[in-house]
């Protein structure tokens, strides 16, 4: 894996009702969501919404640093963390050249 393969992305997770509720601030305007039904797998779904989003291009938009993160109003016990992925893992063999 080269170091540019390599994406990492703040995340805020926090305990639902059934599971976890997973919020990663910096796709899209204003952030997107997922849920993992444990918290292994809410890291696992944050990692994967990362991956998907960002497989088709590479113009990967700016982390945020983790001490500067909002959290959700309704994110009561939030746990804030680093998502790494490769981003290889999510492109079907295809190569994107650096532009």
């Amino acid at each position: 894996m080269q170091e540019k393969d390599l994406l990492t992305y703040p995340v805020v997770i926090w305990p639902a009702e059934k599971g976890y509720n997973v919020f990663v601030p910096d796709l899209r305007a204003n952030g997107l969501a997922t849920q993992g039904t444990s918290l292994d797998n809410a890291i696992y779904m944050a990692g994967d919404l990362i991956g998907c989003m960002l497989a088709d291009t590479t113009n990967y938009p700016k982390a945020t640093p983790l001490d500067e993160v909002v959290i959700p109003a309704e994110a009561k016990k939030a746990i804030t963390t680093l998502i790494s992925i490769n981003i290889k893992d999510y492109r079907n063999g295809d190569e994107y050249d650096e532009k």
